[in-house]
């Protein structure tokens, strides 16, 4: 626990120029809270009893001075100490996304995007309320429950000794529910990133829910996780209300019985009223502190709860895959994979690729074709470092792809899929998202090569105009060109387009076809296809058949195959 605790603090450790700010208004605040009940005393024991109206109005004017001082301190101790935290959490929230895209594709593989979501939303916020303004009031509370004991045993030695006896047990009992509160609180946050994984999966698949009439299997879905991380939530509710009842009733019983045992020592001679007045202010004192302490102690468990989590994605160290002082970009484009074997992680019994073989020359056009699933996909995305190899190696200009800086690697590969994925910006933006220093004219150079730039300017915002998000307010067609014209501006070695055209009609995929002939020229380009119109003007095609390369050469010599399996899928698919 402390170890979670001084993991929390540490992240605070750039904020100390803040934090030493609020720690000065602090003890200004806490300093001033603390001497008004001897002023108090002052004006019962000496004011009042010698009836001098002189002393009493002094005194007064020196309570409100008092009050005015903590009142202003008070402010700015919250001001630094909320700023500190807020900075700090934004700090985390930043690092724990960066961390989480600095993480390979296996890991996203088994990670639902909700969930990560979650811990970046709903996690950071229970701790944002931590370091913000729970550990102003946190240090506030420590400072005057320590400060209001010792003018306890100033005040009183005989009726501060009794509250001793009473602090060990409630340390004890605070211990105790803590953990309780930190346990519940880690299974609730986890509840809620299910259950906002749901909602992710439900808003961003509007489309799916609304085809299939599906809304009301999504509402009982999410509602579902909501009631699992709405029955964990009552049950810290209520150890939060057993151990605030418990401290309340503790502090009540010690109020009454130093106001009966203090009223003794007044009758007795041995205390004035005015110091048992004073005792009494700083057990209120100590007891709001105390009770303050406790309410913040659950609060500090749920965020110690909803940090695990996020210290555990911290804390992840980077995949075997990531290379940071490699070579730097491809040359020449030439790719050769030999006797590769590979399997997802997620799925290692199932072998999705065995020891495939195969080149790639310097500005050769090689179709791979197969059935669905048979790891067409797969060969690309090891082209591109994703994964780790189970057997074999890739080469690419006869090194290995290990060699290579993986930025860079990736920065000299051009990418365009089935479905491209656009951010939520204008199409600008989306063209540049591959080259942030392209100047304009090279953009609009590009949406020209990818037959775009028609269509953009056709819009009254222009290269301006927002695409919505994934780029929802776009046609198929036009995003896969807004893809293309990405791909253009990056300018890679080598070109991966992986069913580039299969979900487009007859008229888009021929303005789409042409713009892709644009960009193969003059570079090395990977062809992963279905339609025969795609896949017959390449330099030499790979067959894919249950993970290995069963046949490679032109569209007319496969077809002279009469047994050949890609002559049957000419026939199966691309003719129908």
């Amino acid at each position: 626990m402390f170890k979670q605790f001084s993991k929390l603090f540490k992240l605070s450790r750039e904020e100390w120029p803040l934090l030493v700010k609020g720690l000065i208004f602090l003890a200004i605040s806490s300093a001033a809270l603390l001497f008004y009940p001897s002023t108090i005393k002052n004006i019962i024991d000496q004011a009042l009893t010698n009836k001098d109206q002189s002393q009493l109005n002094n005194l007064a004017i020196i309570v409100l001075g008092i009050f005015i001082v903590q009142s202003i301190s008070s402010a700015l101790r919250y001001y630094y100490f909320t700023l500190a935290g807020e900075r700090t959490v934004k700090r985390l929230r930043a690092s724990l996304f960066g961390q989480i895209l600095d993480q390979e594709m296996p890991f996203f593989d088994q990670q639902k995007t909700g969930e990560l979501i979650g811990r970046l939303s709903s996690d950071t916020a229970v701790i944002q309320n931590a370091l913000s303004v729970n550990i102003s009031m946190l240090v506030r509370s420590l400072v005057q429950a320590f400060g209001a004991l010792v003018m306890l045993f100033v005040t009183s030695s005989k009726l501060a000794a009794f509250i001793l006896i009473l602090i060990p047990p409630m340390a004890f009992i605070a211990a105790r529910f803590g953990k309780k509160v930190k346990s519940i609180s880690k299974k609730t946050q986890d509840r809620l990133a299910q259950s906002t994984s749901v909602a992710e999966e439900g808003i961003s698949g509007i489309r799916t829910v609304k085809a299939f009439a599906q809304e009301i299997f999504e509402k009982s879905r999410y509602e579902n996780k909501l009631e699992a991380s709405f029955i964990l939530s009552k049950s810290r509710i209520v150890e939060v209300a057993k151990f605030s009842n418990l401290v309340t009733l503790l502090g009540m019983t010690v109020v009454v019985f130093i106001i009966w045992y203090g009223g003794t020592l007044v009758l007795q001679g041995e205390l004035t009223v005015g110091t048992l007045t004073s005792f009494i202010l700083y057990v209120m004192t100590l007891s709001m502190s105390v009770g303050m302490l406790g309410s913040l102690w659950t609060d500090f468990m749920s965020a110690l709860g909803a940090s695990t989590r996020i210290f555990e994605l911290l804390e992840l160290p980077l995949s075997p895959i990531i290379n940071k002082d490699g070579i730097n970009r491809i040359t020449d484009g030439n790719v050769e994979f030999k006797d590769v074997e590979f399997s997802y992680p997620g799925r290692p019994d199932i072998q999705v690729l065995k020891g495939v073989n195969f080149k790639i020359n310097s500005n050769e056009t090689v179709a791979i074709v197969g059935s669905s699933g048979g790891g067409k996909s797969t060969i690309a995305q090891l082209m591109m470092n994703f994964y780790e190899l189970t057997a074999g190696e890739i080469l690419i200009d006869n090194h290995t792809i290990k060699d290579y800086k993986t930025q860079s690697l990736r920065e000299s590969i051009g990418l365009v899929s089935q479905e491209p994925i656009l951010i939520s910006e204008s199409i600008y933006d989306n063209i540049c998202y591959s080259n942030h220093l392209a100047t304009e004219a090279q953009v609009q150079s590009a949406a020209k090569l990818s037959f775009a730039h028609d269509f953009i300017m056709n819009f009254p915002e222009g290269y301006n105009t927002l695409v919505g998000e994934k780029g929802i307010q776009l046609s198929g067609g036009q995003k896969q060109r807004i893809a293309i014209a990405r791909a253009i501006l990056k300018d890679p070695k080598l070109l991966i387009l992986d069913e580039a055209t299969s979900a487009l009609d007859a008229e888009s995929e021929s303005i789409v076809q042409k713009a892709l002939d644009n960009i193969m020229s003059n570079r090395s380009t990977v062809v992963i296809a279905h339609r025969l119109s795609t896949v017959k003007k390449a330099d030499r095609i790979l067959v894919l058949d249950q993970g290995s390369i069963t046949q490679q050469g032109s569209h007319e010599e496969l077809l002279q195959s009469e047994n050949g399996f890609y002559k049957k899928l000419i026939e199966h698919q691309f003719e129908k």
